[in-house]
């Protein structure tokens, strides 16, 4: 199934459930990701959280609701999810700017439509990427679980103001990373109430036991294979304008998925703030 499509489907299927629980089955079932990936991969694509986009959905269709209806405002805190009228109302004055009662007598409201994914290309738009196949791997560093992936440079400076770069590198052959990994295994509310990832900051080892002996969190990585996308640009815009190539072009191009599996951005030596740095990412990958 084409990805964009099945993007879509997905993105139908929430329209119908805004008013009640998510089926992760069916969001599995539908996009051929688990929701927690879905969601990751939702936020690459349009800029913005999963979570958020559905929080901006309901409280429009709420508001529309207060205006086609005469469902009482407590009734309708209860179908969108809130636990009491006065959240719903905290929460739908911050949105719209005035409360469901102000609305019901005819203030205006938000409207946040619906999203549509579409494949656009525009012409000369490419990246280098090639296939590759890496064999299994272990990285030291520094892991944080289930934290905003806006909180990734957090990481970094835990993890530098542990041990120098020149110390890090002696464990191999100095090859720093971010992983992004076990997106599977993030609990649903997490998942459901952030932009949830699990992140490591790190250098691909060979020596394990001086790594464990300096407090280093340790991941171990089985063969893979990746798509490497070569990178230009300052960081963090070149990351995120390889994963809209990849996600927008190459994926559906190819017949690519992401695999599920640890990706990773891959450093070279370099200021990252340069419009001319370079780096990878490595982005596990299964036919669709």
């Amino acid at each position: 199934m084409n990805m964009i499509q099945s993007f879509n489907r997905t993105i139908d299927y929430l329209e119908t459930v805004l008013d009640d629980e998510i089926d992760e089955k069916k969001v599995a079932y539908l996009s051929g990701y688990s929701y927690s990936m879905f969601s990751r991969l939702f936020s690459i694509l349009t800029e913005a959280p999963l979570s958020d986009y559905l929080r901006c959905r309901r409280l429009t269709e709420s508001a529309i609701a207060l205006r086609d209806t005469d469902e009482k405002i407590i009734d309708l805190a209860f179908r969108f999810g809130y636990e009491s009228s006065d959240s719903f109302g905290v929460a739908f004055k911050n949105f719209h700017g005035f409360s469901p009662s102000q609305v019901r007598k005819g203030k205006p409201f938000k409207v946040v439509s619906r999203v549509q994914l579409a494949l656009s290309v525009k012409g000369g738009r490419s990246m280098n990427i090639t296939i590759q196949t890496k064999e299994s791997f272990t990285v030291a560093g520094v892991n944080e679980q289930n934290i905003d992936s806006s909180l990734c440079t957090k990481v970094w400076n835990k993890l530098y103001a542990k041990y120098s770069h020149e110390e890090f590198a002696v464990l191999g052959e100095g090859q720093c990373v971010g992983v992004c990994h076990d997106i599977l295994n993030l609990k649903t509310h997490d998942v459901l109430n952030s932009n949830t990832i699990n992140y490591m900051a790190g250098y691909i080892i060979t020596d394990v036991d001086k790594a464990k002996n300096m407090g280093l969190d340790i991941l171990e990585v089985d063969r893979t294979e990746y798509a490497v996308v070569e990178l230009k640009g300052s960081v963090p815009d070149c990351i995120h304008q390889g994963w809209k190539y990849v996600m927008e072009v190459f994926f559906p191009e190819h017949g690519y998925r992401h695999s599920g599996r640890p990706d990773f951005e891959y450093y070279y030596e370099g200021h990252m703030d340069s419009p001319d740095y370079k780096m990878e990412l490595w982005i596990p990958i299964i036919k669709d």
